[in-house]
């Protein structure tokens, strides 16, 4: 077990170190400044056309602008948005929100430019069922090349499918089942090999039927999840809505200055607002990853850089709404500073206690659970209507995992 926690640090160092998240982030300036500030788009061409004013039956494709959207929206919202946030803004502060929304702006630009990219070198000799990602992009771009270019890039895409799959397995299957099957068993005292095998079930008959089928029912799901979680949010701060102001002045404060520590927050400089907020901004909505160009890929359409103004809305709405929203909630209700959600971590300094719960390696002590920050923000949130506001986390959450 010890080497195995070596090598989770060793590759956690290589995947989240300041260099990789350095390039994405200027990743994103320069595709924003090369584009035009295309993110206009996204909110005005992007609407109309998942609204299907473009729409023509002899594009190519497989499924509808919308259903690809919702497609990719399936993968990228989830536990990140729940669980993630509170991460963040107990290991960086309030202040994390902020380069949320920095991360997310710049996002949308490296969504067209990944998406539109996927779209112009997908494979559509079946027009029906067309196929597309980083993978053909890499692939049409080494044909006629030297053997050394031809070379490195099947390595380079077979590396990335790879890599890929092990993502899809862990961060996208694995951990996100083992928190719904925790947080189910906690609070409806199901098993959590039932909880298991229930998921594994619906999300098996979705993956049989095919993109199509998968596209269909995340054009049903996501918009009923997405919508549940955000009332959810906007009646706490409703509740709490003379707060808003100082909130939003505390967050963008805190993102250039340094916080002292407070029970549940570990204190810490901007700079740890900084990073914290980008990782999880950058976990959550996928921008870079090349996940996303693949659902959309399938989308029917003949206009490459029009499905590249769709997939923009993906992090608009997965990081400037979504994360922005469980951020205000948790923020809102003081459920940043609540002691019993910290794990009273016997650790040298600040910076011990951030390590041990990025790695979850508490030897022996409890570990930190951030979902049940967000839980408690909704329950204390609610508790004017209700006793069990904590368990719309839980609802969200069995809803993110399937939908993922």
């Amino acid at each position: 077990m010890n080497n195995f926690n070596v090598w989770v640090e060793a590759i956690n160092a290589v995947l989240w170190s300041n260099t990789v998240l350095y390039t994405l982030l200027f990743t994103g300036i320069v595709f924003t400044i090369w584009s035009g500030f295309s993110q206009y788009y996204a909110l005005t061409h992007g609407f109309k056309v998942i609204r299907g004013d473009y729409d023509k039956a002899s594009d190519p494709g497989a499924i509808t602008h919308f259903q690809a959207l919702s497609a990719a929206l399936s993968a990228t919202v989830g536990l990140g948005n729940i669980g993630g946030v509170a991460l963040a803004i107990s290991l960086g502060g309030p202040g994390a929100v902020f380069w949320m929304w920095v991360v997310g702006f710049l996002g949308m630009g490296i969504k067209l430019t990944e998406v539109s990219l996927a779209m112009l070198h997908r494979d559509t000799s079946d027009p029906d069922n067309p196929n597309g990602g980083p993978m053909w992009v890499i692939d049409k771009n080494i044909e006629g090349k030297s053997k050394p270019i031809f070379f490195f890039g099947k390595l380079l895409g077979g590396v990335f499918c790879v890599a890929l799959i092990c993502s899809t397995i862990t961060a996208g299957n694995l951990f996100q089942t083992w928190n719904v099957a925790e947080l189910t068993e906690s609070y409806f005292n199901v098993p959590g090999y039932v909880t298991g095998l229930i998921l594994a079930t619906l999300v098996g008959a979705v993956i049989i039927g095919g993109i199509k089928r998968i596209g269909a029912v995340a054009s049903k799901l996501v918009p009923f999840m997405l919508i549940l979680y955000i009332l959810a949010c906007l009646v706490v701060l409703s509740v709490n809505f003379d707060q808003i102001p100082a909130m939003l002045t505390l967050i963008v404060t805190s993102a250039f200055s340094s916080l002292e520590s407070s029970n549940a927050f570990i204190g810490g400089t901007a700079g740890y607002a900084f990073m914290y907020g980008m990782q999880r901004a950058l976990f959550s909505n996928e921008a870079g990853q090349g996940s996303a160009a693949i659902a959309h890929s399938t989308a029917k359409t003949k206009h490459p850089v029009r499905e590249g103004a769709v997939a923009m809305l993906g992090p608009f709405i997965d990081t400037l709404i979504i994360c922005t929203m469980t951020g205000l909630v948790i923020i809102s209700t003081g459920a940043w500073k609540h002691t019993e959600f910290f794990v009273n971590i016997s650790a040298a300094s600040a910076e011990d206690a951030r390590q041990a719960i990025e790695l979850g390696i508490f030897q022996g002590r409890e570990l930190f659970n951030s979902s049940l920050l967000t839980s408690f923000a909704f329950k204390d949130g609610l508790s004017f209507l209700f006793d069990f506001g904590d368990k719309i986390v839980t609802i969200s959450v069995l809803l993110f995992a399937v939908s993922t």
